[in-house]
């Protein structure tokens, strides 16, 4: 570990994005722009709309280069699933992991689940599907890597919920709330990994 305070860094696409920016805005009384860690960790969001695995490694990994995280949560693999193969997709998040863990001595990584799209969205039940099989793909073959943990944002576990936009792709104000509250989650269980 870097420092006494562990580093946390949530990676990923537009979800990351719009969470940064309206926790910024206080969009929620309840939720804090510091993940109300009271000295646990400290938290950087940095998401970039529309990102796929291969994106993100092309053009964000200097963001991690900077920050030094000890610990980075991936919210990734969406954008992927629109184009190619759940198997694919799974397979390019775990070189993804593998190269987070050997080129940049991140110490712990929590990788999420896919969200299901809302079912006012088009195609919701393929996506449901194939973000399934991803789901359990990823968390087959990251397995073997100790301090690597998938993390499920369980708020999300059916299309039916109210919880998204009319695009049914982005989350409204209290899937917002409730996707804080499973980052929070997230960071929490990593800084016990790091502890242990």
């Amino acid at each position: 570990m870097s420092s006494s305070v562990p580093k946390v860094l949530i990676l990923g696409h537009s979800f990351v994005k719009r969470l940064h920016c309206d926790l910024k805005a206080g969009f929620d009384a309840r939720a804090d722009s510091c993940f109300n860690l009271e000295g646990t960790a400290t938290a950087t969001l940095f998401g970039v709309g529309g990102r796929t695995v291969h994106k993100l490694r092309l053009h964000d990994l200097h963001v991690v280069r900077r920050l030094a995280p000890d610990v980075v949560i991936l919210e990734i693999g969406t954008n992927d699933l629109s184009v190619l193969g759940p198997e694919v997709v799974g397979s390019s998040i775990e070189e993804l992991v593998s190269s987070l863990l050997n080129d940049f001595a991140v110490s712990v990584i929590g990788v999420c689940h896919v969200i299901p799209r809302g079912d006012s969205f088009t195609h919701w039940a393929e996506f449901l599907q194939r973000a399934k099989i991803l789901n359990n793909y990823v968390r087959v073959v990251l397995d073997p890597f100790p301090n690597v943990f998938c993390w499920s944002h369980k708020d999300f576990s059916s299309p039916h919920k109210d919880l998204y936009l009319a695009d049914g792709v982005h989350v409204n104000p209290l899937g917002q709330y409730f996707l804080y509250r499973s980052y929070r989650g997230a960071i929490l269980k990593a800084s016990g990994l790091l502890r242990s």
